[in-house]
């Protein structure tokens, strides 16, 4: 009999829950308070989701390239600088440039990003030029920018 009344108590106790009535009496309208407290809060939002992407807009239609007019020659008569010149004459202002970190050489007209930013160094073999033809026919290449 001594067994059995020990299984009872340890029966009893398991069987008895533990603060089940009052935690949830309590914890269950602190929560319900806390969620209306915070949907009603303002300037309090859900957090931010994942961004959203912009719409694409559908790209205007290419406009037709025109062709400027050829020089006359009498525009091209003029002294020029078929391969370069140290000072630009009147009218010539395309800067040919050397890039020191490639070497590359670069010509910039009036209006790109870098023209007013490029100093034309003539004893580093930078030149000044009068057409981009000109430019071209010795080596150089149009600035990207």
């Amino acid at each position: 009999m001594g067994i059995e009344r020990a299984a009872l108590r340890i029966g009893r106790w398991r069987r008895r829950p533990r603060f089940r009535a009052p935690v949830l009496a309590i914890v269950l309208p602190v929560l319900l308070a806390a969620g209306l407290l915070a949907s009603l809060a303002p300037g309090v939002s859900a957090p931010p989701g994942p961004p959203t992407p912009a719409p694409r807009l559908p790209k205007p239609p290419a406009l037709p390239r025109t062709v400027p007019p050829a020089p006359s020659p009498s525009e091209t008569a003029g002294p020029g600088c078929p391969h370069g010149c140290a000072e630009p004459p009147a009218g010539c202002v395309i800067k040919g440039n050397i890039s020191t970190r490639t070497g590359e050489r670069i010509y910039h007209l009036p209006g790109q990003r870098y023209y007013d930013s490029t100093v034309i160094s003539p004893a580093q073999g930078e030149a000044w030029f009068c057409t981009e033809a000109e430019a071209r026919e010795n080596g150089w290449r149009k600035s990207k920018r």
